[in-house]
């Protein structure tokens, strides 16, 4: 039996993501990065099924990319605290919380994730709430208005998060067993 489970997922996930929007906030944006990185690769040693975690995490990385560079090219965001590397691109913690992300498909988000219609829902509803929890906690800048801005992040987040669950349920077996 491992001791891997559902709930050791979903706590490294947010201490991921606390360290990301946090270290970004307080001018730390590297800190974050190393943080969920180091995260991601304990949830790889740990998780049964090492590949096919990593396979999930190229995924999200390339929904990602796709997903923060239509926001960025659009003008979703008016500044991130910290971390940019290129103007035009989004910083490298922000990618690294969609590769972390992914970390939650077959473990914490299981359930959602293997009804892509319901992952499309979470991702509308979600995304903008974590823009707007990462806006709070003084990471991130929506532009004016905020309400394109919201509309754009539902609608993308929705999107990827609906392909994101058809990979993800077509990569979980019913003989894949994760607690």
């Amino acid at each position: 039996m491992s001791a891997y489970s559902r709930g050791l997922n979903y706590a490294l996930y947010q201490v991921g993501w606390f360290a990301c929007i946090l270290g970004a906030a307080w001018g730390w944006p590297w800190m974050g990065a190393a943080i969920a990185t180091a995260l991601i690769a304990v949830h790889v040693l740990l998780a049964p099924e090492r590949a096919t975690e990593l396979r999930l995490i190229g995924v999200a990385l390339a929904f990602g990319l796709i997903v923060e560079g239509y926001q960025a090219q659009r003008g979703t965001y008016a500044a991130f605290t910290s971390g940019s590397v290129v103007a035009w691109m989004s910083p490298p913690w922000l990618l690294l919380m969609w590769a972390q992300f992914a970390t939650t498909f077959r473990w914490s988000l299981r359930g959602i994730m293997l009804r892509p219609v319901r992952a499309a829902l979470f991702g509308a509803a979600g995304g903008p709430i974590a823009f707007w929890a990462g806006e709070r906690l003084g990471a991130v800048t929506l532009a004016a208005p905020l309400w394109a801005a919201y509309l754009r992040l539902g609608l993308t987040w929705g999107i990827a998060l609906w392909a994101c669950a058809e990979i993800a349920r077509r990569q979980s077996s019913p003989s894949t067993s994760v607690p």
